[in-house]
């Protein structure tokens, strides 16, 4: 708790802190692109309207309605080992998975529908809803409040749910306008769709599992701090190395001052010697 409240104020955060501070910016935008992935994976299009769009794909009445049931009730089902995974493999593993695997999904739907393949197209709808129950379903709900500090919590889970309705009624609004455009290819804008939102995951999303907030923000942390940062361990290295190093000779000469009465000593000595009588004769050959 300490090391949250140390990177900001212990009152709530307001909009323009927000926006000022990149460290607490940061979070909040994942976290809204996060709750945004839930809706925009076209879940809700798949839950409201499987039952319209596998009889427009040819199946009865009775068994669309039948395949739809499965499909509610698999959501639920999934969600379970999703939760105990989620603590082994981390949250960023599972929602790229999910997500990845939506899209897959997605595609094979598209194809089936395209083609007629019926019972293909029933079962790329039960892949779809598979993936998101185990990532972008169980992720969103509670992203938020491990990227963000205590003081930003609550303004950050109000824009990130505030997102996701958003996003749930654009997509439950629009979709059956899109349906009856573009009939069997509709799937394909969410294979589209959960592509970005997989780049944008791996990208983008922090890893949060045995990490705590303080750990997470300098991921979100501007570029100048976390060189400034490593310039201070490398000048002290540096420093390090130049103490160690001995000096050299050349280092010490220089620093040495010089005498000049030694050298004067020196220069005077033979003349002096000679005047007085002490020099060395050189020897005869008589």
């Amino acid at each position: 708790m300490q090391l949250e409240l140390s990177l900001g104020a212990s009152e709530s955060a307001g909009i323009m802190e927000v926006v000022r501070d990149r460290r607490l910016r940061g979070p909040v935008l994942v976290g809204c692109g996060v709750n945004l992935s839930m809706q925009l994976s076209g879940i809700d299009a798949v839950l409201y309207y499987s039952t319209k769009v596998l009889q427009d794909a040819g199946i009865e009445l009775e068994w669309a309605q039948v395949y739809t049931v499965l499909i509610s009730l698999v959501n639920v089902l999934v969600t379970i080992p999703a939760m105990m995974l989620m603590d082994k493999a981390g949250r960023k593993v599972i929602q790229s998975l999910g997500l990845g695997g939506m899209c897959v999904a997605y595609l094979t739907m598209t194809v089936a529908l395209v083609t007629g393949q019926h019972l293909l197209a029933v079962g790329a709808m039960f892949g779809v809803v598979c993936c998101f129950a185990f990532g972008p379903g169980c992720i969103a709900w509670f992203i938020v409040s491990e990227l963000t500090p205590v003081h930003v919590r609550g303004f950050a889970t109000t824009v990130g749910l505030g997102a996701n309705w958003m996003a749930n009624f654009l997509v439950a609004f629009t979709f059956p306008h899109v349906l009856a455009a573009l009939r069997s290819w509709t799937f394909g804008i969410f294979a589209a769709s959960t592509l970005l939102l997989t780049l944008f995951t791996l990208a983008c999303l922090p890893e949060t599992k045995g990490r705590t907030v303080a750990e997470i923000s300098e991921f979100f942390a501007p570029p100048k701090a976390s060189v400034a940062a490593g310039a201070a361990p490398k000048a002290s290295v540096a420093a390090a190395a130049s103490a160690a190093d001995p000096p050299s000779l050349s280092s010490i000469e220089t620093k040495l001052p010089r005498s000049e009465s030694w050298h004067s000593d020196i220069s005077t000595a033979p003349s002096n010697a000679t005047s007085s009588g002490l020099a060395t004769p050189l020897l005869s050959c008589e």
